[in-house]
């Protein structure tokens, strides 16, 4: 217990030493089964920013990617210098899948880490790369009707737990 008591507040005085980015910033992320474009503003300090995102994913049965997911993230620079930053993050949002089958919003929460490299003589552009964990679970109900046999049946939609992302940034 005091090892992790010990961690969490060496990260913290690492998050409150790191000089962060003072920009705002567009991006665009990829992975292998979702689409996100992306807010983020500096908040309370200048280390901590939010970012606000929408985007499509792919995550149900048909495998296209029509379906929908919004959210917010909230994070902390770790450590970062003049052209890197490795940040840590919470999120929270909503995964909708798109199909005729059923219907499942599910709210999703997880917590990650991004790296940030800057690009460019004034840091105007920035690859990003974020991994971590997300947790999204919601049932659903089916129902079958015809004139001799009327069937209900109950299944789950989950998120993919784990993501890796790929990315573009635009610093304003």
């Amino acid at each position: 217990m005091k090892r992790r008591v010990f961690g969490l507040v060496f990260m913290l005085l690492l998050a409150f030493g790191a000089k962060a980015q003072k920009m705002n910033q567009l991006s665009l992320q990829f992975s292998y089964n979702q689409l996100e474009l992306g807010y983020q503003r500096n908040l309370l300090f200048h280390n901590m920013w939010g970012e606000a995102f929408v985007g499509i994913g792919n995550q149900d049965i048909n495998s296209r990617f029509d379906d929908f997911l919004a959210g917010v993230r909230v994070g902390v620079s770790a450590f970062s210098t003049e052209k890197n930053v490795v940040a840590l993050n919470a999120v929270a949002g909503v995964y909708i899948p798109n199909n005729s089958y059923y219907n499942a919003a599910a709210p999703l929460l997880g917590g990650g880490i991004r790296y940030v490299r800057f690009i460019g003589r004034q840091n105007r552009h920035s690859v990003l790369i974020s991994a971590g964990y997300q947790y999204g679970k919601r049932e659903y109900k089916q129902e079958y009707h015809s004139e001799a046999l009327q069937v209900e049946t109950i299944g789950v939609f989950k998120v993919a737990p784990l993501y890796f992302s790929v990315g573009y940034g635009f610093n304003f």
